[in-house]
């Protein structure tokens, strides 16, 4: 099966790199969500341009270490006042990568954070796709002193102040106000 051209930064060969423990190997690619299959949750943010990619992968004696700094331009509505919102979410990933027949136990104990490799690429699509996907903010804010959107008359209480009352009452507890204690 070939390799789409935009997930070839995203491929290391590992044997290769194994070949000189300490050897490094740097990648940079820009890549459209779309190409990465990313299905994202209606109603949270959208990616909204291409996510860049930068790769560093450090041969160990018997693993690879690999380094992703990922950065995804997103786009949504803040949850409170619903005006566009849009930022960047900036993610470091560190991932220890092992052949599958080396001997180790990918996932054992001493082992918890390693990944098994079959063949001789690692295949650094399906990490960057969960980030992204994962990354994206959920219920974006415009501020954190947003006020949000009356709920009574829909005024925008950024802009101006309403009178209306908000007041949560539970008619079931309303004898209780008549309720009167003494000290």
């Amino acid at each position: 099966m070939a390799i789409p051209p935009e997930h070839r930064p995203l491929r290391i060969n590992m044997v290769e790199l194994l070949r000189q423990p300490g050897a490094e190997r740097t990648s940079d690619a820009t890549i459209d969500p779309v190409a990465l299959d990313c299905v994202i949750a209606e109603g949270q943010s959208q990616p909204s341009g291409l996510v860049d990619v930068v790769v560093r992968a450090v041969a160990g004696t018997d693993d690879v270490e690999v380094h992703c700094h990922v950065s995804i331009p997103w786009a949504g509505e803040c949850r409170r006042c619903l005006v566009p919102v849009s930022g960047t979410e900036r993610v470091e990933i560190v991932e220890r990568y092992l052949p599958a027949g080396s001997g180790h136990v990918a996932g054992s104990r001493e082992d918890a954070e390693v990944i098994a490799v079959e063949g001789d690429q690692i295949d650094l699509v399906p990490v960057v796709r969960e980030t992204i996907m994962i990354e994206l903010p959920v219920a974006p804010l415009c501020s954190p002193e947003c006020a949000g959107i009356c709920p009574l008359c829909g005024a925008d209480r950024n802009a101006a102040p309403c009178e209306c009352s908000t007041e949560v009452r539970d008619d079931r507890w309303a004898a209780l106000d008549q309720l009167r204690l003494d000290d």
